[in-house]
């Protein structure tokens, strides 16, 4: 953190001594503003920016590499409003091995003698939770991810040293609910809703801040515990999966260079908020970013690259909580079947779902079927390549 805090200061000092020009409204990700961060300006009346742009981010703790490509326009309103929306068309998560703990939707099932073990089961990252690497990680297979909707109010005009300042209330969408979808990663299949509050010091150089929280909407998805007795009977508890709110924190500046193009700077983290499911080795993701924005004729280009600086320590090696169970997942029905009943738990197979992920709880496995693996007693973190491209192109219609 103190790293990445001398760097800001020391860029914003570059920033500081280049050149000057008058600044108007540039297209972001997020309606007007800088990269990935809003800022307190809008759009004139009648306005409208169109355009494409791409996001390659790198999150923890499972080491996720993550690119969306979207479509995204801003419209001016009035005076001191503008409306924008963001659709992610394609949206590809790479994983870098099968998890050693698989995320839910989980089916555990517990053979009579056996016990389940507590929560925390698995780690997940909760924007994607459901990825599991048994899904697609191809750009041109188009997964969807969601669609936001927001809109920016211009609330008070700057003044000497008061900022000006705006208020952003965003609805994000699920694209997608299939199942396939969401173990490749296009998101939680649940509505969010999120309200954020800007402040912007200065025009050339510039200075903006901005909080925002997200009610993080119920996910499509829980896991599911079937347990069965000495008797051969099986029962299942369904147990939701929470995922917590989510508060995000942001600071960037913008100066000017000749009269076409700014640089920019950003630095922003997400914390979790709340109540959650317990999982390991949570994470929360602290992004700095550098790039520029520029303008020729009704044309904007928006470049950046983008730092993850609050990384786990890759390779650290830690004990994991359903070390010795039977990964069951990629078995199919018929062996599944077989081998449950081989192990005392064949009447647990009806309450299985479809495209869950299946472990099993067992004294003694005995002779496992094809395509099933013993889940290590140990795994180690990965987290690895933390440098991503942000960029928009994009069109003003006047």
């Amino acid at each position: 953190m103190r790293v990445l805090s001398r760097l800001l200061g020391a860029a914003l000092g570059i920033l500081a001594a280049t050149g000057a020009g008058a600044q108007e409204a540039w297209p972001g990700l997020a309606g007007s503003g800088l990269i990935t961060l809003p800022d307190a300006s809008t759009l004139p009346p009648g306005s409208v920016a169109a355009g494409l742009g791409l996001d390659n981010r790198d999150r923890d703790p499972l080491g996720l590499d993550l690119l969306d490509a979207s479509l995204a326009v801003t419209a001016g309103l009035g005076a001191r409003v503008e409306a924008y929306a963001q659709g992610v068309v394609s949206r590809v998560v790479s994983v870098p091995e099968l998890p050693p703990m698989p995320p839910p939707p989980l089916d555990l099932i517990v053979a009579p003698g056996a016990s389940a073990p507590p929560r925390p089961r698995y780690a997940l990252y909760p924007q994607a939770p459901y990825v599991n690497k048994r899904g697609t990680a191809r750009f041109d297979d188009f997964v969807p991810g969601d669609l936001a909707l927001g809109a920016k109010a211009r609330l008070v005009e700057a003044a000497r040293a008061r900022p000006a300042m705006a208020v952003a209330a965003e609805l994000k969408l699920p694209l997608t609910k299939g199942e396939a979808d969401l173990m490749s990663g296009s998101g939680t299949g649940g509505v969010d809703a999120s309200l954020r509050a800007i402040a912007q010091w200065g025009r050339d150089p510039q200075l903006t801040t901005s909080v925002r929280y997200t009610r993080v909407g119920a996910p499509a998805r829980g896991d599911r515990d079937v347990t069965v007795d000495a008797q051969g009977r099986a029962s299942a508890v369904d147990l939701d999966l929470d995922l917590p709110d989510r508060l995000e924190v942001g600071l960037g500046a913008r100066r000017s260079i000749g009269t076409r193009m700014a640089a920019v700077l950003e630095t922003s983290a997400a914390f979790a908020v709340g109540s959650r499911t317990p999982t390991v080795d949570e994470s929360w993701p602290l992004d700095l970013l550098g790039g520029v924005q520029a303008r020729l004729g009704r044309a904007r280009l928006t470049f950046g690259v983008r730092y993850h600086g609050h990384a786990l320590p890759s390779g650290d090696r830690r004990v994991s909580p359903v070390g010795g169970l039977i990964d069951l997942t990629a078995v199919p029905e018929a062996d599944l079947v077989s081998y449950l009943d081989s192990v005392g738990a064949g009447a647990a197979a009806p309450l299985l779902r479809s495209r869950s992920q299946r472990i099993l709880a067992v004294r003694d496995a005995g002779r496992l079927p094809p395509d099933a693996r013993v889940l290590p007693a140990e795994y180690a973190i990965r987290s690895e390549h933390q440098v991503g491209v942000v960029m928009l192109l994009a069109w003003v219609f006047e």
